[in-house]
């Protein structure tokens, strides 16, 4: 057994799902470039019911937990916002030195 896996055995539940939870993070990032190579909008969303989604994809039975969700698809060319011009703020509007 390696170290890694000790360190992660000896994890009680709870430190173990918060853990599991950030590592859905690094899939996360993985998607949102894929499909910005693409040219296609992703956007991650948290504030939702998990129960729900594990309840409806039936997570829950494979003692799976959703923790962060995201939409994907293409943007729909009757969606007028798109072409808005971006606002960028100066760095020194952004941030204030300390």
């Amino acid at each position: 057994m390696s170290e890694g896996t000790a360190k992660l055995e000896s994890r009680n539940k709870e430190e173990l799902q918060n853990w599991t939870s950030k590592q859905t993070y690094l899939a996360l990032n993985n998607l949102i470039i894929a499909c910005a190579e693409l040219r296609i909008d992703a956007c991650p969303m948290e504030g939702f019911i998990p129960e729900k989604y594990n309840e409806i994809l039936g997570l829950d039975k494979q003692n799976l937990n959703a923790s962060v969700i995201a939409t994907v698809g293409y943007r729909s060319e009757k969606d007028h916002t798109q072409f808005r011009t971006k606002v960028r703020k100066p760095i020194n509007e952004l941030f204030e030195t300390l």
